[in-house]
């Protein structure tokens, strides 16, 4: 009887922990209004928060929060850009205006934001023009400040340490 106690205690010890990872949630987006953020890794490192939608024209917008910093970013599968350039925009949020060059690459085009005011102001209007030299692309920033802020305290929460446990995957948090 004793053989078979001890077996069946080593299934439940050694089984425990895979039900216990079934039973997890999958790491899901966060949605505040029409923007998803959600932490980013790659295996078990975490790499950076993104905050995403897609516009009304097909357009899929990111904002992206790693260790450079902000970046905006955006796509299109209709846009046939040339890799390894870059194109002139300017960017306006309400009353402020940010005139950069993006990096394009395939069918995406991105952007460091590092202008303050401009943050701020991305967080207070209500819609974000990126005019290029041939047309304007229009985001509108409902629920982006509240977005912007779960994006920051997604990266500030990802960037503490892990769990020590090794038989415990590190939590990711949106």
């Amino acid at each position: 009887m004793r053989p078979a106690l001890l077996t069946t205690s080593l299934l439940v010890v050694f089984s425990a922990p895979s039900a216990y990872a079934a039973e997890q949630p999958k790491d899901a987006a966060v949605t505040i209004g029409p923007w998803q953020v959600e932490a980013a890794y790659k295996g078990q490192k975490f790499e950076r928060c993104v905050m995403s939608r897609e516009t009304t024209d097909g357009v899929d917008v990111r904002f992206t929060r790693d260790t450079d910093g902000l970046d905006l970013s955006m796509s299109s599968p209709k846009w046939k850009l040339g890799r390894n350039k870059s194109y002139p925009v300017e960017l306006a949020a309400g009353t402020s205006v940010l005139k950069a060059d993006v990096a394009a690459s395939g069918n995406g085009v991105s952007v460091p934001i590092k202008d303050d005011r401009f943050l701020k102001s991305l967080k207070l209007a209500d819609s974000l023009d990126v005019k290029g030299e041939g047309s304007t692309i229009q985001v509108a920033l409902d629920k982006s400040a509240a977005g912007l802020e779960r994006l920051e305290s997604c990266y500030t929460k990802n960037l503490a340490p892990t769990e020590t446990n090794p038989f415990v995957a590190p939590s990711k948090k949106p």
